[in-house]
């Protein structure tokens, strides 16, 4: 017997058919499929973590403006190399995926996996920091001379530890599956920026204004933020997992960590460590330059990253539909990836080169740089995506050596090629090795996210006979 809805001309279907010719119909078709996205949670933790990245994204371009007004242009890229290397060294020891692959299903020992990531990352942040500090003679860069006083060394100490608390914080609320709340935080966080950027300027305009405008918002949000966490959010998710998943073993953690904390070092530090490298290259104005081309291209680099990210959590959650999971992760960030980094590798170097914003100066030194790491976006979405892959079915060795190659090539290039006068050179390292890393998964990624061939019904019966 014919199923008329494999034909297309069932009641369902004629019905939805003469809704869509009403303008009443389509409206509703629209809304039933927003909330249909929303109500899956991949999509749902991935757009408010894209939210989270927008919202950032035009605050911190709002901030970086005002800043550059605010202060001389060497006050500006002293400080934007200060903050850059508070960010990588605060970063650099945090246990992000640990948090978002196991907290899922940690159960009861969420609240002890959270409190153990926060003191192994901040220890060793606090001892990164003084190893950087201790290192100043090697770097030998005007961006960074000043730290060798105590009254700036001692806060550069206490800002690394607590950003890497705040980082982490973005972790467990998005393993705890409650991301809404990130874009909250951080949009609080962003306005605080604003504030305190005001006041400093408007007060004694220190020379390390920008530099205090961006932490001391951190200092007053770490505490509130883990009341949220530890009070509410944490014991709603062991009610609601206590009979769904169990607690991961510590040899399980370990095994885990083991691999992933190489990739995650990999991952941030080519993230975070290039910037630093190219401000130890060039001039505290070039800097300044370069510093804003950076953060822009990383605002694009988030949207694959989140979706990754939601992919790492749900796929944890729910394993059996972890293709299909994936395959729809792909298929979302493909399609608000690609028009959006076409358009700001077109548009945003000339826009941001508006004498309002950030002048022609900009366009000359930077603006090649961003078109490209607007379209080095692309490749390194799909190397993403199946990075989160890897994350969910624990093959952490895998993804340490993607993301230790990818971070190597990109240092090798910017170590030989960068200086005063040659930024570009970032922006091709980056798009080149990207690219070469996105061909070599994409056999890999494509084998996943390809539906399973269908079995005809006369061999599945063939084969049911013959285990008979």
């Amino acid at each position: 017997m014919t199923d008329p809805e494999v034909l297309g001309t069932g009641p369902q279907d004629v019905s939805g058919l003469l809704g869509a010719r009403t303008g009443e119909g389509a409206r509703t078709g629209r809304f039933a499929r927003l909330r249909g996205e929303l109500d899956n949670p991949l999509f749902r933790n991935a757009y408010a973590l894209m939210l989270n990245g927008g919202l950032t994204g035009l605050l911190g371009l709002g901030f970086w403006i005002a800043a550059r007004h605010f202060h001389s242009p060497a006050d500006f890229g002293r400080n934007a190399a200060v903050i850059q290397a508070v960010m990588y060294i605060g970063g650099l020891t945090t246990l992000s995926y640990l948090l978002m692959r196991f907290l899922p299903q940690a159960g009861r020992s969420s609240s002890r996996l959270i409190v153990a990531t926060y003191l192994f990352g901040s220890v060793l942040a606090a001892g990164a920091g003084l190893a950087f500090l201790a290192s100043l003679a090697w770097w030998d860069s005007p961006n960074y001379d000043h730290l060798v006083r105590p009254e700036h060394a001692v806060p550069f100490l206490v800002f690394i530890v607590a950003w890497n608390i705040f980082s982490q914080q973005d972790s467990s609320l998005t393993g705890l599956r409650r991301a809404p709340w990130v874009p909250v935080k951080n949009t609080v966080y962003g306005l605080a920026k604003f504030l305190f950027l005001v006041l400093l300027a408007w007060t004694y305009a220190p020379s390390d204004g920008i530099l205090l405008a961006t932490m001391l918002p951190v200092l007053l949000m770490v505490v509130p933020v883990d009341v949220l966490v530890f009070r509410r959010l944490l014991p709603e998710h062991v009610a609601l997992t206590r009979r769904l998943h169990r607690t991961p073993t510590p040899r399980e953690v370990g095994r885990y960590l083991r691999g992933d904390f190489v990739g995650t070092l990999a991952s941030h530090s080519s993230i975070n460590f290039i910037p630093l490298l190219v401000a130890a290259k060039v001039s505290e104005e070039t800097n300044g330059y370069f510093a804003m081309a950076w953060i822009f291209g990383l605002m694009l680099d988030l949207l694959a990253l989140n979706m990754a990210m939601s992919l790492t959590v749900e796929g944890a959650f729910d394993t059996a539909n972890l293709v299909r999971t994936c395959r729809d992760a792909l298929r979302r960030t493909l399609m608000l990836l690609v028009p959006v980094s076409l358009l700001v590798a077109l548009a945003a170097p000339y826009v941001l080169g508006l004498p309002f914003l950030f002048g022609p100066e900009f366009r000359g030194h930077a603006g090649l740089v961003l078109a490209l790491l607007a379209l080095s976006t692309l490749p390194k979405a799909l190397i993403e995506l199946y990075v989160g892959v890897l994350r969910v079915r624990s093959r952490t060795r895998l993804v340490a050596l993607i993301q230790v190659a990818r971070f190597a090539g990109v240092l090798a290039g910017v170590a030989v090629l960068v200086n005063d006068h040659d930024l570009a050179a970032v922006g091709w390292t980056v798009l080149v090795v990207q690219s070469l890393a996105a061909l070599a998964v994409l056999p890999a990624l494509l084998r996943i996210v390809r539906p399973a061939p269908a079995v005809p019904a006369q061999a599945r019966g063939a084969d049911e006979e013959g285990e008979r």
